[in-house]
């Protein structure tokens, strides 16, 4: 017989409060999925619920009530999870009620800003995207849109260096800038994301795979970076990792969820861990997955943000 304590293993624990589907690697799935394999634990609040992603012939979908959520938000920070990932938020109360809960919380905050992208526009009202950029920027130290999402919390960025638009989000509050999808370079068969921490700047490079519809990449990068930090990551070997992670997802995309990327293929035939604690041992093993950083240098307009580097593997600074 077992006792209740042997063999007992201590998992991080991570709160995850966006969308929820009913199959596929979206938004929570995606959050349960890199967690569970990589050996942290996940506790949720869904802010809407859809039988899958969008692009799925007969789905539905339902807003959760404000009231319900605010209840459902305020347990999961009662759990006291170490990093709480914020995802998609469909209206203004919901990202209040986020707002409100978090205002005590001790943790980190990894805000995934789920508004919008190039092909689509904005996914929620203006006045939903301006609630997540004055509400929740702010409490956010690490934040991850895509480029047109960091456009639209950036405002205009007319004439911005790389540098200098790393330093527009950081200026807005997070300790940890990565936009995802910044440049695609399908001739190149490459994406390039962009890192920043206030002091060093880089570019990311990773694989394009066009073949595929990438139902989900960027909830399971968010993922990916929020489970590698709870787990002892700095953000950039976090954001190295994942971006390797999305890839490999991409890549073992099957008909599962209307075509959404799979994590869980991907992780049972690759593991990050172990590589993941210092930022050249991630750099040298994403490599084998053809992803690569370069380092962005300062101009005399661009200059860093912090005079010191922060604590490459403490997530709080300060």
């Amino acid at each position: 017989m077992f006792g209740p304590d042997d063999g007992a293993v201590s998992y991080p624990l991570i709160g995850s409060i966006q969308n929820s589907v009913g199959t596929g690697f979206l938004g929570n799935q995606a959050a349960y999925a890199v967690a569970d394999a990589l050996g942290a634990r996940v506790v949720h609040a869904q802010s809407q619920f859809a039988s899958a992603h969008g692009g799925f012939s007969g789905r539905s979908s339902s807003v959760t009530d404000p009231a319900q959520f605010r209840r459902d938000v305020a347990f999961l920070v009662s759990q006291r999870p170490g990093l709480i990932l914020v995802g998609y938020l469909p209206r203004p109360q919901h990202v209040e009620v986020v707002a409100s809960q978090l205002r005590d919380y001790k943790g980190v905050v990894l805000l995934d800003p789920v508004i919008g992208d190039y092909q689509k526009g904005l996914y929620v009202t203006k006045e939903t995207a301006r609630a997540i950029k004055d509400q929740l920027l702010p409490m956010a130290q690490i934040v991850t849109p895509n480029r047109f999402e960091a456009e639209v919390l950036i405002g205009d960025d007319a004439g911005m260096t790389e540098h200098g638009f790393l330093n527009a989000l950081f200026d807005l509050g997070p300790k940890a800038v990565i936009v995802t999808s910044y440049e695609r370079e399908p001739e190149k068969r490459r994406v390039t994301l962009l890192f920043s921490n206030g002091y060093s700047y880089y570019r990311i490079f990773g694989p394009h795979l066009t073949g595929f519809p990438a139902h989900g990449a960027g909830d399971v990068f968010a993922a990916g970076v929020a489970t590698l930090c709870a787990l002892g990551a700095s953000p950039f070997s976090a954001a190295l990792i994942s971006t390797a992670l999305c890839a490999r997802a991409v890549a073992n995309t099957t008909s599962y969820g209307g075509a959404t990327v799979d994590p869980v293929a991907a992780l049972e035939k690759w593991n990050p861990l172990g590589y993941h604690i210092e930022d050249e041992r991630a750099l040298r093993f994403c490599e084998r997955s053809n992803v690569e950083a370069q380092l962005i240098k300062p101009t005399a307009n661009d200059g860093v943000r912090l005079k010191f580097a922060p604590p490459k593997h403490t997530i709080i600074y300060g």
